[in-house]
């Protein structure tokens, strides 16, 4: 099981794990993985409303092209 833990978050930092992980056990390594992966989800709501926040200051025709440009 703990190299599925360090496999996922290996995935989740985009690269391979920092050698000072290598103490951790199998618990901390499970509570960092949700660690990181809720603060993904919420950075990704924050950013999700700062730009639904932000469009209501621009014309209502722009919003569509400048949510695509932005988004993709």
């Amino acid at each position: 099981m703990r190299d599925s833990t360090r496999e996922a978050l290996s995935a989740e930092l985009g690269r391979s794990l920092p050698f000072f992980l290598d103490d951790l056990d199998e618990a901390e390594l499970m509570e960092l993985a949700r660690t990181l992966e809720g603060a993904r989800t919420h950075q990704a709501e924050a950013l999700e409303h700062a730009i639904d926040r932000a469009m209501r200051f621009l014309p209502w025709g722009l919003r569509g092209a400048v949510r695509k440009v932005l988004l993709g």
